[in-house]
């Protein structure tokens, strides 16, 4: 790979998720030290997949050998919606590398595999097994500390909180949890091998997977949930979005069992095709997860008050599944946060925290709030969805997918840096085309849309 000269910066990077691993790659090729800690034992296999932009994976073309390992290891499916009780509604929609209006599905266990074996291949440590309970910042040193829950005690320049929504971050940022709020749904997630799908005749005659072909995702959508089931030769995933009915969690330790699912579909009230429920009863047991689908408000408060510490990923900005975008975007912050901390320099570290949030919230936030809308077309506009189906294979829109965040705090950071020493003004345009930023709250739109006010914004979100 090749390396910016060294800029002595090291950084402490807690957590080994996909946010994590990426902004470890990032600071080692940008000539900073990083060093990762991650709570749990080994590295991380749970998960089915995840949606991953171009404006993060176009830059292992920077990262010998990673295009051809990504380029392996994604899904190639042509997406097809349909009826809960099977008729056609649209597609085939490509879902590929070329493709502005989805994100590529890869496996969440391959790629945090993949970026874990390119870290150790560059010689970046990663200490596993250390759990982080605590963030302090030191005035004395210029230093920052991460606490685990042994008593050990980890010290860096600067310390990147990648640790999730259970991040203890919020303790020396915002100085209070941001709130879940309910969404009244969940979803089940389970992925199993193909070669299960395949011990029964009906589903091995639904899905021959023949050489050449592409891979399957087959979307049913009904106005009481959706499922989503992806085959490909190795792997079978299905996803069935539903009514919370309480034992929802967020987390991926309970398991459930395929009947805990088919009662869920049972209680749609509704007739699903038997493909869908073929698919279901295959699943082995205690493999379902039910993960609760929750809201938070954006939290514009990053960094510690001395700008040491500093959050990415869901530990900024939480994101639901139907944003298609969470993964992406904890991405992204790698890029944005090894590039500022390059340009200001080991002597300027709390200003570069700070531009890296300036440059990067309003966008994420955009993009937190695409999300939701995009639950909320599924949810609620289900004629909508039948008569345009390729609005609802729409996820993301080329302001999401057409960015270079790195390329970006380039290109803004003088503007940028007069706005925050002498209040000259600033407009960030990593935003949808046409839109000037405006704060938001959940309450807020939640209430516009129980009340049918939930308008389309101004610009191009599209």
């Amino acid at each position: 790979m090749e390396r910016e000269q060294t800029s002595h910066i090291d950084v402490l990077i807690v957590g080994a998720g996909l946010g994590g691993l990426y902004a470890a790659i990032e600071c080692y090729r940008q000539g900073h030290s990083p060093l990762i800690v991650e709570s749990k034992s080994e590295i991380d296999q749970l998960g089915d997949f995840v949606g991953i932009g171009p404006s993060v994976t176009k830059q292992f073309q920077k990262w010998p050998g990673m295009a051809k390992t990504y380029s392996s290891i994604i899904y190639r499916p042509a997406m097809t919606l349909f009826t809960y009780d099977g008729i056609f509604v649209g597609g085939p929609f490509e879902l590929s590398e070329e493709s502005h209006y989805r994100p590529v599905p890869v496996s969440r266990p391959k790629l945090i595999r993949a970026l874990y074996d390119y870290a150790t291949s560059l010689g970046i440590p990663i200490k596993l097994g250390k759990r982080v309970v605590d963030y302090v910042e030191s005035d004395v040193k210029n230093r920052a500390y991460a606490m685990t829950d042994s008593g050990e005690r980890f010290e860096a320049d600067i310390i990147v909180a990648a640790d999730g929504i259970g991040s203890k971050a919020w303790k020396v940022t915002i100085g209070n949890e941001v709130k879940a709020i309910s969404s009244g749904w969940s979803v089940y997630r389970v992925t199993y091998p193909t070669t299960i799908l395949h011990k029964d005749p009906f589903l091995a005659q639904q899905y021959p997977l023949k050489d050449g072909d592409c891979d399957y995702c087959q979307v049913y959508i009904s106005p009481k949930g959706q499922m989503i089931i992806l085959v490909s030769p190795e792997l079978t995933t299905w996803l069935f979005t539903h009514e919370d009915k309480g034992q929802a969690e967020e987390t991926w330790s309970t398991r459930l069992n395929a009947s805990d699912a088919l009662k869920s579909l049972e209680q749609t009230g509704l007739e699903w095709n038997e493909k869908v429920l073929a698919v279901v009863k295959q699943t082995p047991p205690n493999t379902v997860i039910d993960y609760k689908i929750t809201w938070r408000d954006p939290d514009p408060i990053w960094t510690s008050p001395g700008g040491r510490i500093v959050k990415i990923g869901d530990a900024a900005h939480s994101f639901i599944p139907n944003s298609s975008n969470g993964a992406t975007q904890a991405m992204e912050d790698g890029l944005s946060l090894a590039a500022s901390l390059r340009l200001a320099g080991k002597s300027n570290i709390a200003l570069a925290t700070r531009m890296h949030t300036k440059l990067r919230f309003e966008r994420t936030s955009c993009a937190q709030k695409n999300g939701f809308k995009n639950r909320e077309k599924w949810e609620r506009d289900f004629e909508d969805v039948k008569k345009n189906p390729y609005a609802a294979a729409q996820s993301i829109g080329r302001w999401l997918s057409d960015h270079d965040p790195e390329q970006y705090v380039y290109d803004n950071w003088q503007a940028c840096l007069n706005h925050i020493t002498s209040g000259a003004p600033f407009k960030n345009t990593n935003l949808p085309p046409g839109y000037s930023y405006e704060p938001w709250t959940m309450e807020g739109l939640m209430k516009m849309s129980q009340n049918g006010q939930l308008a389309a914004d101004p610009g191009e979100w599209d």
